[in-house]
């Protein structure tokens, strides 16, 4: 769970696993949709800084998760 804050409502809010990007300076940033719009329904978006270690782990676990999927595909097509 990260914690952003909405710089244009100075709100805050939390999400829950948010998307991890590298910025072009090369820094990684967490990025999320503030739950609020702003002036004629644009879509605000909140970032804050992240550790690359996070940066690694957001890809470590979309690898684990497609290599399970790919398991299971193998299984079914060895079942048919």
């Amino acid at each position: 769970m990260v914690q952003f804050t909405c710089m244009t409502t100075k709100k805050k809010f939390e999400v829950e696993d948010p998307e991890i990007l590298v910025l072009r300076n090369g820094r990684f940033a967490y990025r999320a949709e503030c739950p609020w719009q702003g002036k004629n329904g644009k879509t605000l978006t909140a970032f804050k800084f992240a550790s690359k270690k996070a940066y690694e782990d957001q890809f470590a676990d979309k690898e684990e998760v497609e290599q399970i999927v790919e398991q299971e595909v193998e299984q079914e097509v060895e079942m048919e």
